[in-house]
């Protein structure tokens, strides 16, 4: 009888009620993983030159993929939208297999793949209030620390009339990275989206000062857009009167930054901002004639590879094959995201990359009314701020930098709500998608490795 009863006087007492450590480490995986995913796009990948560094956007996939793992967003969200956001990444390594330039265009197709799997990831994520400001905060944190990457090097120049360049190294990307942030944080301290509101005020105006800082007259336009389509979905919203006066003093207190940080102290002179942009960017009738080369050029390259495209990073080459320069000037790019689809990808990348932008324009744009009414202030801003990525992504060549494909992917999360399937999903559908997913992300990692500084891969006449 002893020795039956010892055993269990020296096992230890079981609480049915209490989780074991496993379980409360696997509650909280989803949540870890999906913020440190998110926060390495603020900061690691957006550091390593826009993500085009080599290794950045490598190690950008294995943290999406154990996120991915976690939260298995599959699992609640739409098959057409789980379907699509894969879609996109098959698509573009497809390209890679069929088109010309074939592996040297490897690490953009791995960007595709990225943005898409990270849209599924925060859409499967912040279903809830409390998830989606943080994800708006961490938009926000990310304009206000790539100001703050780029701050010491501009003032370092001893001029403000350098171009602040950040970790872009090209003004516009910059500008436009910047120019989101200073809307989602216009937003955050006009509305109190908590945890960070405070964190808006310090950060927006600093992130709109860089925006100036650039020269950058579409990002600037950009920002602009933004902060009005703010006022004017606030004067609509029961709390108008509230959200204007603090939208316009955020407004003031941007302009005053920027005002105080280009010139004396920090400079012996200041120069002014409109004039800088001026000399650098050249008219508006200028710019226009330009960008409508570049979009014929896209043209024609697309006429003669309709199907898989030239491949990625062909166009300079490509051009050079099929039509005449015009103008006599060489770009690497299209500037124009859809239009650079086309071109480099053929119906094969533009039809999923068209469809998915039309379907998140849509469904954005239905929601827009309840969020509104229902004081949804992280969601419109995300829509506000996802239309102007998307506009300037019509007249730049922000998709050739992960970081900003990315972006919009988050932003675009957010601007849709939570979806929700309709129906039960079948077992085998989510073992499909880890299956693929898991593929994708392995093979993008491979891919990205290298990085994507290249941006002129070769065309050959046959």
């Amino acid at each position: 009888m002893l020795s039956d009863a010892k055993p269990a006087l020296l096992a230890p007492p079981v609480d049915a009620g209490q989780p074991s450590l496993l379980a409360r480490c696997s509650g909280v995986a989803p949540d870890v993983l999906t913020v440190v995913t998110l926060l390495y796009w603020a900061t690691g990948l957006t550091w390593g030159f826009g993500g085009r560094a080599p290794r950045v956007l490598s190690f950008a996939a294995v943290l999406l993929l154990l996120a991915l793992l976690a939260v298995r967003p599959w699992n609640v969200l739409p098959r057409l939208a789980t379907g699509l956001a894969i879609g996109l990444g098959l698509a573009a390594f497809g390209v890679v297999a069929t088109a010309p330039t074939g592996w040297e265009g490897a690490p953009v197709a791995a960007s595709y793949a990225f943005a898409g799997l990270l849209y599924l990831l925060v859409a499967g994520w912040a279903r809830d209030k409390e998830r989606i400001a943080i994800v708006l905060t961490i938009v926000t944190a990310a304009g206000g620390m790539q100001f703050a990457k780029g701050w010491l090097p501009w003032w370092g120049s001893e001029s403000s009339a350098t171009l602040f360049q950040g970790t872009f190294y090209w003004h516009n990307q910059v500008g436009i990275f910047l120019a989101a942030g200073a809307v989602a944080g216009f937003a955050v301290a006009a509305h109190s989206i908590r945890p960070s509101a405070a964190l808006g005020w310090i950060l927006a105006p600093l992130a709109a000062a860089g925006v100036v800082f650039s020269t950058s007259r579409g990002s600037q336009l950009a920002l602009a857009l933004g902060v009005l389509g703010l006022v004017g979905l606030s004067l609509v919203s029961a709390s108008r009167w509230r959200l204007v006066p603090r939208l316009l003093a955020l407004t003031g207190l941007s302009a005053g930054v920027t005002v105080l940080l280009s010139g004396p102290p920090f400079f012996a002179e200041r120069v002014s901002a409109v004039a800088g942009t001026a000399a650098r960017a050249g008219t508006l009738e200028a710019n226009g004639v330009q960008r409508l080369e570049d979009w014929r050029r896209a043209g024609e390259i697309f006429k003669e590879w309709p199907l898989s495209g030239a491949g990625f990073h062909s166009f300079d080459s490509a051009t050079g094959l099929v039509t005449e320069r015009r103008d006599g000037a060489f770009t690497a790019l299209a500037h124009n995201g859809f239009l650079q689809a086309a071109a480099d990808g053929g119906l094969l990348l533009a039809v999923p990359l068209w469809v998915a932008v039309l379907l998140l324009l849509a469904v954005a744009a239905r929601r827009l009314p309840a969020a509104l009414r229902a004081a949804q202030h992280a969601q419109v801003a995300a829509v506000v701020v996802v239309t102007v990525l998307l506009l300037h992504s019509g007249m730049d060549f922000d998709w050739d930098y992960p970081a900003l494909l990315a972006m919009g992917a988050i932003v675009a999360a957010v601007a849709t709500g939570p979806l929700s399937s309709s129906r039960q999903l079948p077992p085998q559908w989510s073992r499909v998608c880890v299956a693929v997913t898991t593929a994708l992300l392995v093979l993008s990692a491979v891919a990205a490795w290298g990085g994507g500084m290249d941006l002129n891969a070769t065309v050959s006449a046959s």
